[in-house]
């Protein structure tokens, strides 16, 4: 195995020249889109955050008999789940495409054996 010097720090020459073959790095740049078509949803203050704060409240009146946190109007409880499933499922579909596009970087490391 060896090692070559980059200005980011050292690594395998042999991981380099196949990357540099097959690599597209604008994979990297797919993966930011895709953070960015999450973010909002994710961050803004009607995103996910709030919806689960939402359901959190419809089930603690659902399953512990608590008095009502949030209003009755939009949608039913289990929509309501379902709904945050349906689009947290999709997201973990689209993290783990991110991660397989990353994944080929992992063989740079030096010593790594594959």
């Amino acid at each position: 195995m060896s090692e070559t010097q980059t200005p980011y720090g050292k690594v395998d020459a042999e991981a380099l020249q196949a990357l540099r073959d097959r690599f597209d790095t604008t994979a990297i740049l797919r993966v930011v889109d895709q953070l960015d078509a999450i973010r909002p949803r994710c961050c803004d203050p009607a995103g996910l955050r709030d919806d689960l704060l939402r359901l959190h409240g419809m089930a603690h009146t659902v399953i512990n008999g608590a008095a009502l946190s949030c209003s009755t109007s939009g949608p039913t409880f289990v929509d309501q789940a379902e709904a945050l499933i349906e689009e947290l499922d999709d997201w973990i579909l689209q993290l783990k495409h991110a991660v397989q596009a990353l994944r080929p970087l992992e063989a740079l490391r030096p010593g790594d054996d594959g």
